[in-house]
């Protein structure tokens, strides 16, 4: 079985059809889940009691250094034991050399759901080396809820195991208080949870260009955050100075320069670059898939501007068109290659001594 047959990452896209790509997996997700019954234990989805939260030694932020992908999972998609598709998808990310995966596991309307999916995942992940960032959508309506989801996510655990940090997709939301009422709870507790604390792994997954998107709450996120996740689907913007080499540079070097402005970015954080692998047609972008040359302009602007690491949406499957060559491109990047300390599967925690937040 290829690679693009073992590896399926739905990561909805932040432009013009993310509510209709949305609505379309979740109503596939529900039809699925109709035909099945929940094995698991019920415990195994409830929130945890009010304990304090334990953190392990800290470790750097080498821990998301490297290639990474995101993978889309809804409520009901994942609910029966399946350790053979954990196996399935870990050896695939081990195979194209990543060394960490984003995974969809909470939102606002359906709280934290990722539970049976990091049961079978997490040990199977971890015993190979490979991060696992708990991917989270919240929707800011309830702050102090979607704050507790998050926490409910981070403090799961399974064999000692434990999500390796948060990745929290707030494109949407750009407008003061919501977000530093949830950040400030995420850190320090809500709803009787305790919270993160200043260490524990927080990614900002944003849009790509702050300035083309004016609001408040990048300096919030730059506060509590330590790193941030712009989403850089050069070709989802439709517009042709993107295309090509040249193009994908100038607009990864537009972000960079964004981000460095102290009003978006006042804590300095740095940036993971999450890179385009798709055909944006749906989102009246330029068509096509980008091709080998794009894509490995993207990782070497991301080096050469100073980019913590690297991670795109996604690897091919029977839909979004990613060619083989564009695989092989990924794999073979020599750089940002797999960490592999043993350390990982023990700590099962990134809490960044290098990137504490302040507040």
């Amino acid at each position: 079985m290829t690679i693009g047959l073992l590896l399926i990452a739905f990561l909805t896209p932040p432009f013009g059809v993310r509510a209709y790509l949305d609505a379309r997996a979740q109503t596939s997700s529900d039809s699925s889940r109709m035909a099945f019954s929940v094995t698991r234990p019920a415990g195994s989805v409830s929130k945890l009691p009010a304990t304090a939260f334990a953190t392990s030694t800290p470790a750097p932020l080498d821990g998301i250094r490297g290639k990474g992908a995101w993978f889309m999972i809804f409520n009901g998609d994942w609910t029966d034991a399946d350790a053979d598709r954990a196996r399935a998808l870990v050896d695939s990310a081990v195979s194209a050399d990543l060394s960490h995966i984003y995974v969809r596991v909470a939102d606002s309307r359906r709280h934290f759901y990722g539970a049976p999916a990091l049961q079978d995942l997490l040990p199977i992940a971890h015993a190979h080396h490979l991060r696992v960032i708990g991917w989270i959508e919240p929707m800011l309506n309830d702050p102090t809820q979607d704050a507790a989801d998050a926490i409910a996510a981070a403090r799961y655990q399974e064999q000692g195991q434990r999500l390796d940090g948060l990745a929290l997709t707030m494109e949407a939301i750009r407008r003061e208080p919501n977000v530093s009422q949830y950040l400030s709870q995420v850190r320090s507790g809500a709803s009787g949870l305790a919270g993160l604390g200043d260490r524990y792994l927080l990614i900002a997954s944003t849009l790509p260009t702050p300035l083309d998107h004016r609001g408040d709450a990048y300096a919030a996120m730059s506060r509590y955050c330590q790193v941030f996740a712009p989403m850089a689907y050069w070709r989802a913007t439709g517009l042709p100075q993107f295309s090509g080499p040249n193009g994908v540079r100038s607009y990864l070097d537009q972000i960079f320069a964004q981000f460095r402005d102290p009003s978006i970015n006042p804590f300095n954080r740095p940036l993971t670059i999450t890179a385009q692998a798709y055909d944006a047609a749906l989102e009246y972008g330029t068509p096509g898939s980008p091709p080998v040359d794009e894509i490995v302009a993207s990782m070497d602007e991301t080096r050469a501007q100073g980019g913590l690491s690297w991670s795109f949406y996604r690897l091919p499957d029977a839909d979004n068109g990613v060619t083989r060559d564009e695989v092989q491109a990924v794999t073979g990047y020599p750089f940002w290659q797999r960490f592999t300390s043993p350390a990982i599967a023990a700590k099962a925690l990134i809490a960044s001594a290098d990137q504490p937040v302040a507040y």
